[in-house]
């Protein structure tokens, strides 16, 4: 196997993430000092479940990533679950901005599945619309050269 793209694309920049960690971690250490005051009276259960909740939040946004591969006329895209497109399956797609990829315009196709797999600070990506009455909308850095890859459209 041969793979001709690759992108890994992060869940949230960044700088994104550690503005997230920091207002996570300084509500948990206000919910500390909240159990920790005896008037409030907040038991301290809460602060440790909320600890746990929000260490589990960003440990999975830290390691949470998209993967697009094309290998050998065949889609992988990972995240939390694996989706295979192979180039067969592929009857149309468009290039350009994702909120106007997002409305699917110009294409008039109702009773679809759509799966949208778009990262967050990304503007631009593809739409794969497949047989099955399925449409798989991806975030791209270079979404031109990926579309390079794929079969010209069904006509």
């Amino acid at each position: 196997m041969t793979k001709t793209f690759e992108e890994i694309q992060d869940l949230m920049p960044r700088n994104t993430l550690t503005i997230m960690a920091s207002v996570l971690a300084a509500t948990d250490f206000f919910m500390l000092m909240c159990s920790l005051t005896e008037s409030i009276k907040t038991p301290l259960w809460m602060f440790a479940m909320t600890s746990i909740l929000f260490a589990a939040i960003i440990v999975f946004c830290f390691l949470a990533k998209t993967r697009v591969s094309v290998e050998d006329g065949t889609i992988y895209i990972r995240f939390i679950r694996g989706y295979t497109v192979p180039f067969e399956d592929i009857i149309d797609y468009k290039i350009g901005d994702l909120d106007t990829m997002r409305n699917y315009s110009g294409w008039g196709i109702r009773k679809v599945v759509f799966k949208n797999l778009i990262g967050i600070g990304y503007e631009r990506g593809i739409s794969l619309k497949l047989t099955g009455r399925r449409v798989i909308t991806i975030s791209l850095s270079d979404p031109e050269k990926f579309a390079g890859l794929l079969p010209k459209p069904r006509e």
